[in-house]
């Protein structure tokens, strides 16, 4: 379990969130969260103890707050503009 924002960085690597439809993923796993919509895939957000907890492929990262999870979501959105289908 990664923990935001310390070890951020390392999450996106690993999980391969740099790259423009990894990111979009992420980003809608954790939209879903939100919405009640649940997604099916390599990346899922889930609520636990207050926190949210994205999972990637290789690992978890949590977002304590609603101020980390915005953090996050400012961070990853630049990764999620290319030129793939989504």
């Amino acid at each position: 379990m990664r923990v935001w924002p310390g070890e951020a960085a390392l999450w996106l690597d690993e999980n391969g969130v740099r790259h423009p439809r990894a990111a979009r993923h992420v980003l809608a796993a954790l939209a879903g969260r939100v919405t009640g919509r649940l997604t099916h895939g390599r990346y899922a957000a889930r609520t636990a103890e207050g926190s949210t907890i994205l999972t990637g492929p290789v690992s978890a990262l949590a977002l304590h707050d609603a101020e980390a999870t915005i953090q996050f979501v400012v961070r990853v959105t630049p990764y999620g503009y290319g030129e793939e289908a989504f």
